[in-house]
């Protein structure tokens, strides 16, 4: 489909879908945001088993409901996540949206063993109770702070892209960056942080890195 003006025709591929075009370091900015938060879902998803194990054990049950509910709530994030930004495409809500994530990851270690012990107390009579018992304690820790991270990928998706023409090079882009950090997120806390930071300190480090990041965000987008 084309838009006619006079006998000049513009292609869909030159329509702005966009209005608000990203300086270089905005660009790049958004970028090291998808990749940190793609690190960060994946290192709470791995520091979460770990400090789950003195409550519910390792089992499959226990890695069956991290992995299950992490996926699961980063998938209402995608679905939130390209709601809002279509209804908000300015980057400062993106930042914001981190920033909160940030805080929520940072009260885990101050709210887990609490949660974690009534589980284990609520559930140890249940035959099957280390599955419930991690299933609640996963959704009460670990829930908002992932749907939001879940947000990050469509959010930066809808400010990254300028024309229809580059929707697929720009997807791919932010996609690729943010499997990156899922990589990272997955190798830097068993090999690095778990073993010699310990669970609350990796959880607080990465809050600490995320927030840090989205307060840039938020600072220099504050007059956009």
């Amino acid at each position: 489909m084309a838009t006619t003006t006079g006998s000049q025709q513009m292609p869909l591929a030159n329509d702005i879908i966009e209005t608000t075009r990203p300086s270089s370091f905005q660009g790049w900015l958004v970028l090291l945001l998808v990749f940190i938060a793609g690190a960060a879902s994946l290192c709470v998803e791995m520091s979460a088993t770990r400090k789950m194990t003195p409550y519910v054990g390792d089992s499959l049950f226990v890695w069956a409901s991290v992995i299950g509910l992490i996926l699961l709530y980063l998938t209402v994030g995608y679905y939130v996540g390209g709601i809002l930004s279509d209804r908000h495409p300015r980057p400062i809500y993106l930042y914001i949206i981190t920033a909160v994530a940030s805080l929520f990851i940072g009260l885990i270690p101050l709210i887990a063993d609490p949660i974690l012990h009534w589980v284990q107390l609520t559930f140890a009579s249940y035959e099957i109770g280390v599955l419930y018992g991690s299933l609640i304690a996963i959704m009460l820790l670990f829930a908002i702070p992932t749907i939001l991270l879940g947000c990050v990928s469509p959010y930066s998706i809808r400010i990254r892209i300028q024309q229809v023409g580059s929707a697929g090079r720009t997807s791919g882009l932010l996609y690729a960056t943010s499997t990156a950090g899922s990589i990272l997120g997955t190798f830097l806390p068993v090999l690095v942080l778990l073993p010699y930071l310990g669970t609350n300190l990796t959880f607080a480090l990465t809050a600490f890195v995320l927030f840090m990041l989205s307060v840039i965000g938020i600072l220099t987008n504050r007059t956009a």
